[in-house]
């Protein structure tokens, strides 16, 4: 019986949390209250206080959740160029890396951007940036034969554009769009060097 009411509550969480993850997708975290998670998830105030205590438990329980997932996703993403040729592996882990980005879009605005000045954010956020940016570095150097600083150089050249795709839609960056593919091959030109 208490492993039933204790699935339960996880399944409520999740719900919670998912529901969090929606508003966010709509409206940042400004569109983040107790009351409209509340709302969405189908639940009361009281439960998400309970199992959150307050609005910021509740960000932060979605942002160890969607970073952990994030860093377990460009991590196989990584592993997967790490057992490729040279130039499948730079492809793979370009497409993986710009796909990441897209997909992550929303939370990594609101983690990085709009919650820069969230205490509760800055340490799991340095540790995401600092294992991804390891885990990629490692792969340039051992895989691709690049040295450490100019592997240090292109990460921050692909996390840029991938910063850029979280911020921007492609209709406020200009008029023409610039598709996957030319943005991976132009990528993938400067990582041949």
């Amino acid at each position: 019986m208490r492993a039933v009411a204790q699935h339960r509550a996880e399944q409520s969480t999740q719900v919670m949390i998912r529901a969090t993850a929606e508003l966010i997708e709509v409206g940042g975290l400004r569109a983040v209250t107790v009351a409209a998670v509340a709302r969405r998830a189908g639940t009361s105030n009281g439960s998400l206080y309970h199992r959150f205590g307050d609005r910021e438990g509740l960000l932060v329980a979605l942002q160890r959740d969607t970073l952990d997932r994030l860093e377990a996703e460009a991590l196989a993403v990584m592993e997967l160029a790490r057992e490729q040729e040279p130039e499948a592996a730079m492809r793979s882990a370009v497409r993986g890396a710009l796909r990441l980005f897209g997909q992550y879009r929303s939370a990594l605005r609101a983690f990085f951007v709009e919650g820069q000045e969230v205490a509760a954010f800055e340490a799991r956020n340095a540790e995401c940036l600092r294992r991804l940016s390891e885990s990629a570095e490692a792969l340039l150097v051992d895989r691709l034969g690049v040295a450490a600083t100019e592997a240090a150089a292109i990460y921050r050249v692909l996390f840029s554009v991938g910063a850029t795709r979280a911020l921007f839609t492609e209709e406020q960056m200009r008029s023409e769009r610039v598709g996957d593919d030319e943005l991976e091959n132009v990528l993938v030109r400067l990582l041949r060097r």
